[in-house]
């Protein structure tokens, strides 16, 4: 495994003169706000992932665990079959981020109380429902190694913040070994219901209802087919008796990644997050979120349900932190489902060996990626009645 070498830097004078002048840097700018001497700042940002189908129901499906470096620690190993299975709920890649002028030692505990911890790094100490880092040491102005691999993995790009780089401790063998890294990184699955569900009405019309107090400022609404990408920003405003509604149509207009990522980055900095961060979530996710063919809601969570889902704890407390989890619900259209039944039908024909179309037939079925079992199932469900 090669390592690439990464420099932690002093504070920048740009920074130092707004402390000194009672500012911190703008976040928007790209820079981080500049921390007093004795503060901790702390940041997260992840996304909760849910799948229906056109009737709105949530189907089970399985979360990614091949995207993630081999250096990740994983619940059973990586890719285990004997791992956590399918859920309705994937937490995927929440990252910690620490800001500070001074060395510092943290611990952290992250809970999923409704789910499982099935990844994480740097090395934690996991029970099922909950991961803890003791000692984190804090370098501001350290050099530090990261670990990397050759082959391309979405992980990298959290690093590409002004984050202050960090390592855990261990000790194996009598030895004691670190892994250091720019966040506290993990992933988990689960069951429950979000309160927000989406049904597609054909014609690119949707409905959503969210159960419960509705989340502030605009959901979007993106569409991703034949390699063109259309969006619409929509509000849930009008009342029901458990909660709110809200109606979309997707544009006839064909827009382009670069303007749904501005967009994204301009609400996830409004929110609180630091440009870089913000630039850092979106090129995580910018080749599913832009890329993987089908409908999907984007949203921020409210603060409330973050903590409510997530419980999150940090020693020595931080002088200030924030939580930023992305919401992300994929839906099938009844026409893309009436041609998921259309392939599932040629998939199941009776045959005395597979043929060139029953292999084309699988070929689309597995566009749609992870989701492709749980709509394959669906289908077979819709085709026997």
């Amino acid at each position: 495994m090669s390592v690439t070498k990464a420099w932690a830097l002093a504070l920048p004078v740009a920074g130092l003169l707004a402390l000194a002048l009672g500012h911190a840097a703008d976040p928007a700018s790209g820079t981080s706000a500049a921390p007093a001497r004795d503060d901790l700042i702390v940041h997260e940002w992840g996304t909760f992932s849910t799948f229906s189908g056109s009737d709105g129901k949530n189907l089970t499906f399985y979360p990614y665990d091949n995207d993630l470096p081999e250096f990740v620690h994983g619940y059973l190993g990586r890719n285990s079959k004997t791992g956590p299975k399918g859920g309705s709920i994937s937490l995927e890649t929440p990252v910690i981020y620490f800001y500070s002028d001074r060395p510092q030692t943290a611990s952290v505990q992250v809970e999923f109380p409704k789910g499982t911890m099935t990844e994480w790094y740097p090395r934690a100490v996991r029970t099922d429902k909950k991961l803890s880092w003791k000692g984190i040491k804090l370098h501001p102005r350290g050099e530090l190694e990261y670990a990397t691999e050759d082959r391309e993995s979405r992980y990298y790009a959290a690093r590409e913040t002004d984050s202050t780089p960090l390592s855990a401790a261990y000790k194996e063998e009598d030895k004691k070994l670190t892994e250091p890294e720019k966040f506290l990184f993990y992933r988990g699955v689960g069951s429950f219901a979000m309160p927000l569900s989406v049904r597609a009405l054909g014609d690119g019309k949707f409905t959503a209802t969210w159960n419960g107090k509705a989340p502030k400022g605009d959901l979007i609404i993106v569409q991703v087919q034949a390699d063109k990408l259309r969006f619409r920003p929509f509000r849930l405003d009008g009342e029901v008796k458990t909660g709110w509604r809200g109606s979309v149509q997707l544009p006839d207009a064909d827009s382009t990644e670069e303007k749904l990522g501005d967009e994204l980055i301009k609400r996830l900095t409004e929110k609180g997050l630091y440009k870089k961060e913000a630039q850092a979530m979106v090129n995580t996710w910018r080749s599913a979120w832009f890329g993987e063919e089908g409908v999907r809601v984007l949203y921020i969570l409210p603060d409330e349900l973050t903590n409510q889902l997530l419980p999150l704890r940090v020693e020595p407390k931080p002088t200030s932190i924030l939580r930023v989890l992305v919401g992300r619900h994929d839906v099938l259209t009844p026409e893309r489902e009436k041609k998921i039944d259309e392939l599932v039908a040629e998939v199941k024909r009776p045959t005395s060996e597979q043929d060139d179309k029953q292999k084309a037939a699988l070929q689309e079925l597995w566009k749609l990626g992870r989701y492709s079992d749980a709509a394959y199932r669906a289908s077979e469900a819709r085709l026997k009645h």
